[in-house]
């Protein structure tokens, strides 16, 4: 008889599994359909396609972000075709993969299979579909999450083996994005310390973080040497120059309590509620004990997020951390108050906020910027555009009101930049040109946002960012640079001399410039 009810628990443990795997794959899949943010989700589909071309991150295209998420594009591209749904089920999977994470979290936490199942659930309604498709902030999150939960049930179960994992995962979120991966790297640090000062275990915990370490470190260098990826480079552009502009952000950023409580307020009072319960826990054990830990991991953890979040200069995304307090919460409620009402109303409310932000960026696509724009109006990329965007339902905050116009003008530019069968660059926010045309875009940028993904005049590291330029349109013998800016100012202008170019308007959003490799600028670089 107990054979047959541990049995029927496991079974109905897999079923559950199944449908959280299943729910948490198609709501991602359904929103990354809906409209597009130029900007931020063509670069990474562009960026695939390069490394399928044998391009090299940072050696022939200026990087600020991570390139891992470049080479696992270029994987799922080469297994399922270079297409927007193939793009949509690699941050699909991520979705799936981190709500089965946090499934097993709650489970560890005492939670029952149905409450982990609920909470679960509302987790992947606000992690991966608020943006839809892949994205390097949410990669680097992800690989956070799970060196945090490693950590978590390291401690939870008692197994010393979760921690070999945790530096290789910190590598990973690093190589996706800088940031939240170096302070969660910090925050683990910290907490590694208090568990290695209660532990009894302190030799075997030091060990197998140092293996782990190795490990991690020699995967690092595999990854450098596969690559080819020039380390040189690779420091200048992802570490020296991004690391200057997170300084400037540091120092121009004012922390506002204010304004961070009124724009993630809900998560706010559920931390303040979770502190609560760590603070009457910690003095009814009166030391840190391995309980006491977990919840003060959740705690770093949260506010870690929190601090991400005031730096970065993305939408705010971490709107996920209101049901995984709300689980955490849930699980431990009971060992300081009795008042089930006021669990009953804390779940509500995070019903409640769960469904907010669902509507706000889910149904209205708020990271896209879409918040204000009839959705409704979206058309079919497909038809008009390429039939390897079948299924997109187009419309961006450019042409909110006629998306066909934006389709037609951008389908009238790639005709012109076709036609052209000289050596030509391509500047775009519209990273699906090259795609479409089964060309490498030789751009010099992954990213095209001055003075943020690239230095521009009296800015830090302007000269080298300009000599690499050029030595990369010298390298590839380019004859025209196709610019198409519908808002910005020019990016070409910015980095090189006027004298080196002659320009030419070939559409209302396209530009053409016709190198003049007799210019100073040139010279230099020749000679170098």
């Amino acid at each position: 008889m107990r054979q047959l009810e541990k049995l029927t628990k496991q079974y109905k443990n897999y079923f559950f599994i199944i449908i959280l795997s299943l729910f948490s794959f198609l709501i991602n899949f359904h929103y990354g359909f809906i409209g597009v943010m130029p900007m931020d989700n063509f670069v990474l589909y562009n960026g695939g396609f390069k490394i399928l071309k044998g391009y090299i991150p940072f050696n022939d295209y200026w990087l600020v972000t991570g390139p891992l998420l470049d080479y696992l594009n270029a994987l799922i591209f080469y297994l399922i075709g270079v297409t927007w749904k193939s793009f949509i089920i690699h941050s699909s999977i991520i979705n799936c993969l981190v709500t089965l994470l946090n499934y097993k979290l709650f489970k560890e936490l005492g939670l029952s299979i149905k409450i982990s199942l609920f909470y679960s659930a509302l987790f992947s309604i606000l992690f991966y579909p608020v943006v839809g498709t892949p994205f390097v902030d949410h990669h680097s999150t992800f690989f956070s999450l799970i060196a945090f939960y490693f950590f978590i049930f390291s401690i939870k179960k008692d197994s010393k083996n979760y921690l070999f994992f945790i530096p290789f995962f910190l590598v990973l979120s690093f190589l996706s994005k800088q940031t939240p991966a170096a302070y969660i790297l910090f925050s683990l640090i910290f907490l590694g310390s208090i568990y290695f000062y209660i532990s009894k275990d302190k030799k075997i915990i030091f060990w197998t973080f140092f293996y782990g370490s190795i490990f991690s470190i020699l995967f690092l260098l595999t990854f450098f040497f596969f690559t080819k990826i020039n380390l040189q480079n690779f420091f200048l552009q992802y570490l020296y120059f991004a690391g200057s502009i997170g300084e400037f952000r540091f120092s121009e950023i004012g922390f506002s309590l204010k304004e961070i409580f009124s724009s993630l307020k809900f998560i706010i009072i559920l931390l303040i509620i979770f502190l609560i319960i760590t603070i009457k826990l910690f003095f009814y054990y009166k030391k840190i004990n391995n309980e006491i830990l977990i919840l003060i991991s959740i705690n770093v953890l949260t506010l870690t997020m929190i601090v991400h979040q005031q730096l970065t200069f993305n939408q705010e995304f971490i709107f996920f951390l209101i049901p995984l307090l709300t689980a955490a919460i849930h699980a431990y409620y009971y060992k300081v108050f009795k008042n089930k009402v006021f669990l009953t109303i804390i779940i509500f409310i995070s019903i409640f906020a769960v469904t907010k932000y669902h509507l706000r960026f889910n149904e209205h696509r708020k990271f896209n910027e879409l918040e204000k724009t009839d959705l409704s109006k979206a058309i079919d990329s497909g038809s008009i555009l390429h039939k390897s965007l079948d299924g997109l339902k187009w419309i961006s905050y450019r042409f909110p009101d006629n998306p066909e116009e934006e389709l037609k003008e951008l389908k009238t530019n790639i005709e012109i930049i076709k036609k052209d069968k000289s050596n030509k660059s391509i500047l775009t926010d519209y990273q699906i040109i090259g795609p479409i045309l089964n060309e490498y875009d030789f751009s010099p940028n992954q990213w095209h946002h001055p003075s943020v993904s690239f230095p521009v005049r009296n800015q830090k590291y302007y000269l080298e960012y300009r000599n690499y330029f050029i030595r990369n349109l010298l390298k590839n013998k380019i004859e025209n640079i196709y610019e198409i800016n519908v808002e910005k100012e020019l990016i070409l202008p910015l980095v090189i001399e006027k004298d080196c170019f002659v320009e030419e308007i070939k559409s209302k959003s396209l530009t053409k410039f016709k190198l003049i490799k007799s210019c100073e600028d040139f010279k230099i670089n020749e000679n170098n």
